[in-house]
């Protein structure tokens, strides 16, 4: 077998192990809405203090939680860490129906006595589309510098459709990505310094930032997992980019 195909099965085996590895993340918490048979059910999961309410005709796709804005819906889970070898990563869709600016609606990670307050979604000031990593960190930035699927420049302004927000926490930093529209492609990233402190996170919420009401109107949520991704799954990807120089090297 020559040198250029032995390294192309290596790759190969590679990109299969990494994605097996991460694919065993831990799952902290993940929920679709698509179990709960009503509104009651939902809050059974994410409590009845909260004005979200369960859609059952819309989602991304099927059911989703429908929020105002104000009062926070909050799972509690057991206290999780974010470090450089094990980051945390926070996922929700948000759902923009694009009528205003004037937004406060996001999804957010806490500990409950109030530290590590990481939040996505949209936001009036700055508008529209806006992150904040704050105790300690920044608070509300704004994604700048957006591109459309094709990577043309955009405002950051309304946008219809259900959008993927990310978050990564490593310990010192907060890397946040928004999908427009949620077709794989990111149309912006930020970037927040946000050096973590050791009480942890242990509240996954949905609504108003902080319980902020929202002037413009309110939203849906759906597809929101906070996954903590293991040591080895950094390892298996650094040996995939090892493996593709090689292989770039024997094509050279």
């Amino acid at each position: 077998m020559k040198l250029k195909n032995i390294s192309a099965a290596l790759v190969a085996v590679f990109l299969t192990a990494s994605y097996s590895t991460l694919s065993l993340g831990a799952t902290i918490f993940s929920d679709n809405f698509e179990s709960y048979a009503n509104t009651a059910a939902m809050q059974a999961v994410w409590g009845a203090a909260g004005l979200g309410t369960l859609d059952t005709a819309f989602g991304n796709p099927g059911q989703s939680m429908r929020h105002p804005g104000g009062t926070d819906n909050i799972v509690t889970v057991p206290v999780q860490q974010a470090s450089a070898s094990t980051p945390l990563v926070y996922t929700a869709d948000i759902y923009d129906d694009g009528t205003s600016a004037n937004k406060r609606l996001t999804a957010g990670l806490r500990f409950s006595g109030v530290a590590n307050l990481i939040e996505m979604g949209m936001y009036n000031s700055p508008n529209h589309y806006a992150v904040r990593a704050v105790l300690p960190g920044p608070s509300w930035v704004a994604f700048a510098g957006m591109t459309d699927d094709a990577g043309n420049p955009i405002n950051n302004a309304p946008v219809v459709g259900w959008h993927r927000y990310q978050v990564t926490l490593d310990g010192s930093n907060a890397t946040f990505t928004i999908d427009l529209g949620s077709t794989g492609i990111i149309n912006g990233t930020a970037v927040l310094a946000a050096a973590w402190n050791p009480a942890g996170v242990d509240q996954i919420r949905l609504g108003g930032p902080s319980n902020l009401s929202s002037a413009g109107g309110g939203g849906n949520f759906d597809n929101v997992s906070l996954v903590s991704i293991p040591e080895p799954a950094s390892f298996m990807l650094m040996g995939v980019a090892f493996v593709g120089l090689g292989l770039m090297r024997n094509r050279s």
